[in-house]
């Protein structure tokens, strides 16, 4: 229901419009306040959250125009109609320079006070309806750029073969700039994953001090990658400074300590994996280490299976796999014993790139399939073929996430066409760069952006057309302040003039 405030003096008066609004509009609107002068319809429009407002143009402490305007000033949304005496109208006409929505003359009559009213809720119903259409839009579009910063900060972790060209890319895709690099981790002393809330809360500080921020909360330690000409001044700043004191006093209700490691500042992005690497402390990682076990060649395979390149990902399996053939001598149950830790190995740097709390991989189908081995080459051939279909999975939810964006900007197209949106308006409301958006645009769907928003209008053109629509509105409607532009364009698109196709 909409929620009404009456800001009237006079008690009939208040009492006056309780009726015609009982009488009107009992389905829709509920009065939620009344209230006797100016300072008080503020502070109870405010704190009751309403949606119009019916304002008495004189009361005491506060006048309606300047109470009016103080309610605009602090919710543009609320709709405001200003009540007056004859003797009062023309000063009234002033309140329409405040946005306020209409006025109406005392004593009221019901047709005029329905017609005002009325009018006031259509502009409610058409804003609550665009706010429901703006936070939909919100909802679809909310997780792609943490997206795209994970990908771009694990490509770099893992220092796969495509690390840098999708690092300058999704810099792009961003709307990025700056040329020297800085990277900051921040991790608790038992690895434990930093709650969402407060690596936002640390995100969204340092976005206010650097030009570029990009990001990616793991399950072990959150990484800031920042980009920025001026990165020498800003990290001695009292504002980084300040922002680093919040990380050390960490979030309430959690224990133990929490560090925070830096790397050096460079303007050389192709080294871009070496200075994250600063961060990291100069201890080998044990954690899957097994004597001699060739560790590095297994990181070497899951950056290739991040690079979705199936042939050097098996040849880097096959490194693993020739040095076990020579260093166990070929004994068939060390070798698999070996193989399933590196299976393990693998679903953890797959649960860590997909920040997922849960293994990725089906692991007990899999114990399952490779107890049922009993040869090396059966057991190389699997290894091979569990690569390929990793790849394939990957490549099909790259594909997947591609889609899901431009989907994101078909929704918005079809939902705006009939306003004048350009690419650099949808790029913008989806936080990417133009570049990027329009090369993934025509990427997915085949055609550019402007070539589908045309098509989108067109065909909303036919269908009015073809019930009988009248061409100057057809025109207007699907986004053409000019009848004579509409019509070259929708004759380049079906060959016939409008008025042939009616």
């Amino acid at each position: 229901m909409i929620r009404l405030l009456i800001a009237e003096d006079e008690h009939l008066e208040r009492k006056a419009i309780k009726f015609f609004i009982n009488k009107l509009y009992q389905e829709e609107i509920k009065v939620v306040a009344e209230v006797s002068n100016g300072q008080e319809a503020v502070f109870q429009a405010l704190e009751n959250k309403v949606d119009l407002v019916l304002m008495d143009i004189k009361m005491p402490k506060l006048d309606g125009l300047e109470a009016a305007a103080r309610l605009k000033e602090e919710k543009p949304e609320i709709e405001i109609i200003i009540l007056t005496a004859h003797s009062e109208f023309d000063y009234a006409r002033k309140s329409i320079k405040i946005g306020v929505s209409d006025y109406l003359v005392k004593p009221y009559v019901e047709a005029d006070f329905k017609e005002v009213v009325d009018k006031a809720i259509q502009k409610i119903r058409e804003q609550k309806k665009e706010n429901e259409k703006e936070q939909r839009m919100l909802e679809k579009i909310k997780n792609i750029t943490p997206v795209l910063e994970k990908e771009s900060i694990l490509n770099i972790v893992y220092n796969t073969q495509s690390s840098l060209d999708n690092f300058l890319e999704h810099k792009k895709m961003l709307g990025i700039k700056g040329s020297k690099y800085f990277f900051m981790t921040v991790n608790y002393e038992d690895n434990a994953k930093i709650n969402d809330d407060f690596y936002n809360s640390v995100k969204k500080k340092l976005k206010k001090i650097f030009t570029g921020v990009i990001s990616y909360n793991g399950l072990i330690n959150s990484i800031f990658l920042i980009i920025d000409d001026n990165l020498n001044s800003k990290i001695n700043s009292q504002q980084y400074q300040e922002v680093k004191k919040l990380i050390k006093n960490k979030p309430e209700n959690t224990s133990g300590q929490m560090y925070i490691k830096s790397s050096n500042i460079s303007s050389d992005f192709s080294k871009i994996s070496d200075i994250y690497n600063q961060t990291k402390d100069n201890t080998p990682d044990t954690q899957y280490s097994i004597n001699n076990y060739p560790y590095q060649n297994e990181k070497k395979v899951f950056a290739k299976i991040i690079d979705k390149n199936k042939e050097s990902a098996k040849k880097e399996f096959n490194e693993i796999y020739n040095y076990l053939l020579q260093e166990e001598k070929c004994n068939f149950n060390k070798i698999k014993s070996f193989l399933r830790r590196f299976l393990v190995f693998l679903n953890r740097r797959l649960m860590e790139y997909y920040n997922e709390q849960q293994p990725l991989l089906e692991m007990q189908r899999l114990e399952n399939e490779i107890k049922q081995i009993n040869n090396l080459e059966g057991l190389k051939n699997y290894f091979e073929q569990l690569i390929d279909n990793l790849i394939d999975e990957l490549h099909n939810n790259a594909n997947e996430k591609k889609v899901e964006i431009i989907e994101t900007v078909k929704d918005y197209i079809r939902e705006n066409y009939s306003e004048d949106i350009s690419l650099d308006d949808v790029a913008d409301y989806i936080s990417f760069s133009k570049y990027y958006l329009s090369k993934l645009f025509k990427e997915v769907e085949g055609i550019n952006y402007k070539d589908y928003l045309i098509k989108v209008r067109m065909e909303e053109a036919k269908k009015r057309l073809k019930n009988g629509d009248k061409i100057k509105v057809v025109a207007g409607e699907v986004g053409y302040s000019d009848r004579n532009y509409f019509s070259r364009a929708f004759k380049k698109y079906t060959g016939i003039s409008p008025g042939k196709f009616q």
